[in-house]
């Protein structure tokens, strides 16, 4: 995986080095996404309550092509819902040739998120990643795994290579990110508090075969840690299924992390699964699929194992280009084998921490 980031790093620096006169300076423009969502959820913690959530970054694109044929471009997200001092999501720089693949510079997600594969969903909460804890409280922070995908590097300071399509079918990448917490030009991580060295690779087929569109992918990530555990590795795959407008498939994640035991600060091991169906004829898309995550080990929670799950029933309707309406009702639940809190039982029995159904109706434009 070193090799090929390495090596195709390398080739894209050779051709800049030759005819690199841009045609133009780059201009930026404008373009994002915004959705509006209101819901109401019913859940066991004795919450029964209307909740309105927003969603909108606005992003500043743009890239000139030199006469060598090679692109250069920049991507710029401003968040504009942020609660955080971070007021830009991700802000990277990009290098592509249409024989050597793209190359990737800055705060970005990497290849085990870009290019991966899981349920299929048109709702608003979806199944894989889903943001459950908007309309279901999560009381004592269940640490079960919501996404199958490798996303332990984040949006954070990294490098990652993206390979043409082989054949018009078949892609792979790679990415490093030097730590978890190197976003927006800090300094240099300490490895006694932070993940660092993470790199991870993904395969991916994307191809029709006899009239049925197949998409499988499989992804790898490795980082080191001194917090408390040696190393973590994760695993995913993923498959999905098409025809005639119906779309069939899910994943499967694993994430190992080999700890020192009784150490506080800690990450836990875990697996997770996703499946779903949708169908979507014209402007109109249906969906259901369900996620169930499991994590075990953590010391602050006397190693109890850790289970969240959630199914949707989705619904969509395109009203014209960049603007759809979705509506779904999910069912989510966090649970843990052995209680520490007494939420709606007594402390030490096996309980529900919570769980809780939602109906979501929303609005998502795209410009």
């Amino acid at each position: 995986m070193k090799k090929i980031l390495l090596g195709s790093t390398a080739l894209l620096a050779l051709s800049l080095t030759g005819t690199a006169q841009a045609a133009e300076k780059i201009k930026l423009g404008v373009s994002g996404y915004m959705w509006q969502e209101i819901g109401i959820s019913d859940s066991r913690a004795g919450q029964t309550t209307v909740n309105l959530v927003s969603n909108t970054e606005v992003h500043f694109k743009g890239s000139t092509t030199l006469d060598n044929g090679l692109e250069i471009g920049a991507d710029i997200q401003l968040e504009g819902n942020s609660q955080a001092a971070d007021q830009i999501d991700e802000s990277y720089a990009w290098i592509e040739s249409k024989t050597w693949g793209k190359l990737i510079l800055g705060t970005e997600n990497g290849v085990g998120d870009l290019i991966t594969t899981h349920a299929p969903s048109v709702g608003p909460m979806g199944v894989d990643g889903s943001n459950a804890t908007y309309w279901v409280s999560n009381p004592s922070g269940n640490n079960a795994l919501t996404t199958i995908d490798v996303a332990g590097s984040g949006d954070h300071e990294k490098v990652s290579y993206i390979s043409p399509k082989l054949g018009g079918a078949f892609q792979v990448g790679a990415s490093y990110t030097p730590a978890s917490d190197a976003e927006d030009g800090k300094g240099p991580s300490s490895k006694t508090v932070n993940t660092y060295n993470i790199w991870e690779a993904t395969a991916l087929i994307d191809t029709t075969i006899a009239g049925v569109g197949v998409r499988t992918s499989a992804s790898y990530q490795h980082g080191s840690d001194d917090t408390g555990f040696d190393n973590i590795a994760s695993a995913s795959a993923g498959l999905n299924l098409s025809y005639a407008g119906f779309t069939l498939g899910g994943g499967y994640g694993r994430t190992i992390s080999s700890n020192r035991a009784g150490t506080a600060n800690n990450l836990v091991n875990g697996w997770a699964y996703n499946v779903g169906i949708s169908y979507v004829t014209g402007p109109y898309g249906v969906s259901l699929g369900m996620h169930h995550g499991v994590s075990s080990g953590d010391p602050n929670d006397a190693g109890a194992q850790e289970k969240f799950d959630t199914a949707e029933l989705g619904f969509s309707y395109k009203l014209s280009d960049g603007v759809d309406l979705k509506s779904g009702v999910s069912y989510v639940r966090f649970e843990e084998d052995v209680e520490l809190t007494a939420t709606s039982g007594a402390v030490g029995t096996p309980e529900y921490e919570n769980d809780g159904w939602v109906w979501i109706n929303g609005i998502y434009l795209s410009f």
